[in-house]
Protein backbone atom coordinates (compact mmCIF):
# COMPACT_ATOMS: atom_id res chain seq x y z
CA UNK A 1 0.00 0.00 0.00
CA UNK A 2 1.21 3.53 -0.70
CA UNK A 3 2.07 6.10 1.96
CA UNK A 4 1.30 9.81 1.95
CA UNK A 5 2.63 12.72 3.95
CA UNK A 6 -0.16 15.20 4.52
CA UNK A 7 -0.75 18.58 6.11
CA UNK A 8 -4.06 18.61 8.00
CA UNK A 9 -6.49 21.53 7.94
CA UNK A 10 -7.64 23.26 11.12
CA UNK A 11 -10.99 22.16 12.58
CA UNK A 12 -13.07 25.02 11.14
CA UNK A 13 -11.99 24.64 7.53
CA UNK A 14 -11.96 20.84 7.90
CA UNK A 15 -15.63 21.01 8.91
CA UNK A 16 -16.45 22.85 5.66
CA UNK A 17 -14.63 20.17 3.66
CA UNK A 18 -16.40 17.39 5.57
CA UNK A 19 -19.78 18.99 4.78
CA UNK A 20 -18.90 18.81 1.08
CA UNK A 21 -17.75 15.20 1.51
CA UNK A 22 -21.12 14.32 3.10
CA UNK A 23 -23.06 16.04 0.31
CA UNK A 24 -21.02 14.17 -2.28
CA UNK A 25 -21.52 10.86 -0.46
CA UNK A 26 -25.27 11.52 -0.19
CA UNK A 27 -25.28 11.99 -3.98
CA UNK A 28 -23.40 8.70 -4.41
CA UNK A 29 -20.23 10.47 -5.55
CA UNK A 30 -16.65 9.82 -4.58
CA UNK A 31 -14.75 7.77 -2.08
CA UNK A 32 -13.45 10.29 0.44
CA UNK A 33 -16.29 10.66 2.98
CA UNK A 34 -16.09 7.09 4.24
CA UNK A 35 -12.37 6.65 3.75
CA UNK A 36 -11.13 7.61 7.20
CA UNK A 37 -9.13 10.48 5.69
CA UNK A 38 -8.80 13.91 7.29
CA UNK A 39 -9.14 17.05 5.17
CA UNK A 40 -5.59 17.72 4.06
CA UNK A 41 -3.09 18.82 1.45
CA UNK A 42 -0.74 16.03 0.37
CA UNK A 43 2.97 16.84 0.16
CA UNK A 44 4.05 13.53 -1.34
CA UNK A 45 3.15 9.89 -1.93
CA UNK A 46 5.52 6.91 -1.92
CA UNK A 47 5.03 3.26 -2.78
CA UNK A 48 7.26 2.31 0.15
CA UNK A 49 8.74 4.15 3.14
CA UNK A 50 11.16 3.23 5.88
CA UNK A 51 8.65 3.90 8.67
CA UNK A 52 11.18 4.64 11.39
CA UNK A 53 13.25 7.04 9.28
CA UNK A 54 10.16 8.73 7.82
CA UNK A 55 8.61 9.24 11.25
CA UNK A 56 11.82 10.74 12.63
CA UNK A 57 12.13 13.09 9.64
CA UNK A 58 8.45 14.05 9.88
CA UNK A 59 8.86 14.95 13.56
CA UNK A 60 11.83 17.20 12.75
CA UNK A 61 9.97 18.77 9.81
CA UNK A 62 6.85 19.42 11.92
CA UNK A 63 8.83 20.91 14.81
CA UNK A 64 10.61 23.32 12.45
CA UNK A 65 7.53 24.25 10.38
CA UNK A 66 5.07 26.69 11.93
CA UNK A 67 1.36 26.33 11.29
CA UNK A 68 0.46 28.61 8.41
CA UNK A 69 -2.49 30.08 6.60
CA UNK A 70 -3.77 28.80 3.29
CA UNK A 71 -6.65 30.26 1.32
CA UNK A 72 -8.59 27.83 -0.86
CA UNK A 73 -9.61 30.08 -3.71
CA UNK A 74 -11.06 27.83 -6.42
CA UNK A 75 -12.46 24.44 -7.36
CA UNK A 76 -10.48 22.27 -9.75
CA UNK A 77 -10.39 18.84 -11.27
CA UNK A 78 -7.94 16.25 -12.41
CA UNK A 79 -9.54 14.75 -15.54
CA UNK A 80 -10.74 11.20 -15.05
CA UNK A 81 -9.67 11.29 -11.38
CA UNK A 82 -10.82 13.91 -8.86
CA UNK A 83 -12.52 17.17 -7.92
CA UNK A 84 -10.71 19.33 -5.37
CA UNK A 85 -10.33 22.69 -3.66
CA UNK A 86 -7.26 24.56 -4.90
CA UNK A 87 -5.41 26.97 -2.65
CA UNK A 88 -3.94 30.24 -3.78
CA UNK A 89 -0.36 29.19 -4.46
CA UNK A 90 2.13 31.29 -2.51
CA UNK A 91 5.91 31.37 -2.41
CA UNK A 92 5.68 30.17 1.21
CA UNK A 93 3.72 27.08 0.16
CA UNK A 94 6.04 26.25 -2.73
CA UNK A 95 9.13 26.77 -0.56
CA UNK A 96 7.71 24.56 2.17
CA UNK A 97 6.94 21.81 -0.37
CA UNK A 98 10.39 21.99 -2.00
CA UNK A 99 12.10 21.94 1.40
CA UNK A 100 10.01 19.00 2.48
CA UNK A 101 11.06 17.04 -0.64
CA UNK A 102 14.72 17.89 -0.08
CA UNK A 103 14.44 16.42 3.42
CA UNK A 104 12.43 13.34 2.49
CA UNK A 105 14.55 12.78 -0.62
CA UNK A 106 17.42 11.91 1.71
CA UNK A 107 15.46 8.83 2.80
CA UNK A 108 16.23 7.23 -0.55
CA UNK A 109 12.80 6.61 -2.03
CA UNK A 110 11.34 8.73 -4.82
CA UNK A 111 7.83 10.12 -4.43
CA UNK A 112 5.20 9.76 -7.12
CA UNK A 113 6.11 12.02 -10.03
CA UNK A 114 3.13 14.36 -9.81
CA UNK A 115 3.93 15.24 -6.18
CA UNK A 116 7.49 16.33 -6.92
CA UNK A 117 8.23 20.07 -6.74
CA UNK A 118 8.29 20.64 -10.51
CA UNK A 119 4.89 18.94 -11.00
CA UNK A 120 2.91 19.41 -7.78
CA UNK A 121 -0.61 20.85 -7.87
CA UNK A 122 -1.54 21.59 -4.25
CA UNK A 123 -5.11 20.58 -3.49
CA UNK A 124 -7.60 19.26 -0.96
CA UNK A 125 -9.52 16.37 -2.51
CA UNK A 126 -13.30 16.53 -2.35
CA UNK A 127 -14.10 13.49 -4.52
CA UNK A 128 -12.02 10.86 -6.24
CA UNK A 129 -12.56 7.64 -8.21
CA UNK A 130 -15.25 9.40 -10.24
CA UNK A 131 -17.04 8.04 -13.25
CA UNK A 132 -17.08 10.50 -16.17
CA UNK A 133 -20.80 11.17 -15.74
CA UNK A 134 -20.29 12.16 -12.06
CA UNK A 135 -18.04 15.15 -12.69
CA UNK A 136 -20.87 17.61 -13.38
CA UNK A 137 -22.68 16.84 -10.13
CA UNK A 138 -19.41 16.72 -8.19
CA UNK A 139 -18.40 20.15 -9.49
CA UNK A 140 -21.86 21.56 -8.70
CA UNK A 141 -21.57 20.36 -5.09
CA UNK A 142 -17.97 21.59 -4.80
CA UNK A 143 -19.07 25.01 -6.07
CA UNK A 144 -21.27 25.34 -2.96
CA UNK A 145 -18.22 25.43 -0.67
CA UNK A 146 -17.93 29.10 0.35
CA UNK A 147 -14.76 30.47 -1.20
CA UNK A 148 -12.31 31.72 -0.32
CA UNK A 149 -12.08 29.10 2.42
CA UNK A 150 -9.51 30.42 4.87
CA UNK A 151 -7.59 27.64 6.54
CA UNK A 152 -4.59 26.95 8.70
CA UNK A 153 -2.44 23.89 8.15
CA UNK A 154 -1.81 22.68 11.68
CA UNK A 155 -0.47 19.10 11.61
CA UNK A 156 1.77 16.91 9.50
CA UNK A 157 1.05 13.22 9.28
CA UNK A 158 1.92 9.99 7.53
CA UNK A 159 -0.92 7.78 6.34
CA UNK A 160 -1.07 4.43 4.65
CA UNK A 161 -3.96 4.28 2.27
CA UNK A 162 -6.68 2.28 0.79
CA UNK A 163 -7.89 1.94 3.39
CA UNK A 164 -6.63 5.11 5.10
CA UNK A 165 -4.73 4.44 8.30
CA UNK A 166 -3.09 7.29 10.21
CA UNK A 167 0.41 6.14 11.21
CA UNK A 168 1.78 9.27 12.86
CA UNK A 169 0.66 12.87 13.33
CA UNK A 170 2.68 15.82 14.66
CA UNK A 171 1.56 19.36 15.40
CA UNK A 172 3.30 21.95 13.26
CA UNK A 173 5.56 24.29 15.17
CA UNK A 174 6.19 21.74 17.89
CA UNK A 175 2.96 22.59 19.72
Amino acid sequence: MPYAVELALDSTSAAAVRRAWRELADAGIGYVAGSGARPHVTLGIWEALDHRAAEAELKRFAAETPAFRLSFASVGLFPRVAVFLAPAVTAELLDLHAGFHRRFGRLGQASWDHYRPSSWVPHCTLATDLEPEQFGDALAIAARVPLPLESRLVEAGIVEFRPVKQLVSCALGGR
